[in-house]
C-alpha cells in the first residue's frame, strides 16, 4: 500500500477515535450530572443545587486516580460529525431528561445511568480497537521511514 494511502487510513482512524472519544465524554458528563442529582437527593451533594455544582461535577476526571497519565494524549476537539454521537447519547438519555430531572424517580435516573454506562463501555471497546489499528498503521509508517523504504521528506510536501 502506498504511503499516502497509509497516512489517509491513519487520519481516518484518528477522526473515528475522536468521534468515539467525544461520545464517551458525552456519556460520562451525563452520568456525572445524573449521579450528582441522585447525590443531591440523598443529601450527599451538600446544600448546593445541581446547577451550582455543575463545574465541580464535570471537572472530576474518572479512571486511573489522581496523577494518572492517559496512555495517549487526549484529543478534546469536537469531531466534524459531532451530531451523530450527540444523537446516540440523546436517544439513551431521553428527550428533555436534563430539563425535567426533578420529575424523574431515582429508579428512572439509575436506569438511565446504567444505559449510559453500558454505552460508554461499548464505545470504549470500539475506541480501543480503533487505537490498535491506528497504532499498527503508524508502526508501519515508522518502519518504512526507518528502513529507508520511504523518504521522510515526502511527508512534508
Amino acid at each position: 500500500m502506498p504511503m499516502e494511502q497509509l497516512r489517509e487510513m491513519r487520519d481516518e482512524c484518528r477522526e473515528g477515535e475522536n468521534e468515539l472519544s467525544f461520545e464517551r465524554r458525552l456519556c460520562q458528563a451525563r452520568i456525572d450530572i445524573l449521579s450528582g442529582e441522585l447525590d443531591r437527593r440523598s443529601g450527599r451533594g451538600g446544600d448546593k443545587n445541581l446547577v451550582d455544582r455543575l463545574p465541580e461535577l464535570l471537572a472530576t476526571e474518572g479512571g486511573g486516580g489522581p496523577g494518572a497519565l492517559p496512555s495517549r494524549a487526549p484529543d478534546f476537539s469536537i469531531p466534524r460529525n459531532a451530531d451523530i454521537p450527540r444523537r446516540r447519547v440523546e436517544e439513551i438519555l431521553g428527550e428533555q431528561t436534563l430539563s425535567r430531572l426533578q420529575t424523574l424517580s431515582n429508579e428512572e435516573l439509575q436506569g438511565i445511568i446504567r444505559s449510559l454506562g453500558e454505552n460508554e463501555n461499548s464505545v470504549s471497546a470500539k475506541r480501543k480497537k480503533v487505537q490498535e489499528v491506528t497504532d499498527t498503521i503508524q508502526a508501519e509508517i515508522v518502519r518504512r521511514y526507518t528502513s529507508g523504504e520511504a523518504d521522510p521528506a515526502s511527508a512534508l510536501s
